[in-house]
C-alpha cells in the first residue's frame, strides 16, 4: 500500500527516501516556478500600492481627527459628541501609531516585489535572495505584531468582562 504523500504529490516532487539530499546543490527554479514568482510579484505590488494608499488616508484621518479634537471636546454637551468614548486626541494619535506600524511590512512587500521582478527579469541570484529576504522580514514583522495583538486582547477581555461586571 502506498504511503498518503505518493497520494498526493506528482511523481516528479517525491522524494527518494535512498537519495540523500545535498544543502550546497544549487536551486534551479523553473520556467513555471519563474512564472509563479513573477505574478505574485504583480500582485504584491498591487497590495503595497494600496496599503500605502490606506497608511496615507489613515495618516490624514489621524492629522484630521487631532486638528478637530479642540473644536469636539468644547462641544462635548451636543448630544452627538456626549457618548464618544476617547477624545478625538486619543483617536487620531491611534490612527497615526497603526498607520506607522502598517508602514513597516508594506514597504517590506514592495521591496520584495521589485526585487523579485529584477531578480527573475535578469536571472540575478542576489536581487531573488534580496526580494525573499524582504518577504521574511514581511511575515516575522506580520507575525510578531500578530503575537502582540493576542496578548493584549488576552489581556483587554478579561479586564472589559471585569469591568461590565462592577458596573
Amino acid at each position: 500500500m502506498e504511503n498518503s504523500n505518493d497520494i498526493t504529490l506528482p511523481k516528479e516532487t517525491r522524494l527518494d527516501p535512498n537519495k540523500q539530499l545535498n544543502p550546497n546543490q544549487p536551486l534551479i527554479i523553473s520556467p513555471e516556478g519563474k512564472s509563479y514568482l513573477i505574478t505574485t510579484a504583480k500582485w504584491a505590488h498591487f497590495i503595497a500600492i494600496v496599503g500605502f494608499v490606506v497608511i496615507m488616508l489613515m495618516v490624514l484621518g489621524g492629522i484630521a481627527a487631532l486638528s478637530l479634537s479642540s473644536v469636539v471636546d468644547d462641544y462635548q454637551d451636543f448630544q452627538a459628541f456626549q457618548y464618544y468614548p476617547f477624545s478625538m486626541y486619543v483617536i487620531g494619535i491611534t490612527y497615526i501609531l497603526s498607520a506607522v506600524i502598517l508602514f513597516f511590512p508594506n514597504y517590506y512587500l514592495f521591496n520584495f516585489t521589485k526585487k523579485i521582478k529584477l531578480g527573475m527579469t535578469f536571472d540575478n541570484q542576489e536581487h531573488l535572495n534580496e526580494g525573499l529576504k524582504n518577504l521574511k522580514k514581511m511575515t516575522k514583522f506580520t507575525g510578531i505584531v500578530t503575537i502582540i495583538s493576542l496578548g493584549l486582547m488576552l489581556l483587554v477581555i478579561p479586564a472589559m468582562i471585569i469591568s461590565i461586571g462592577l458596573l
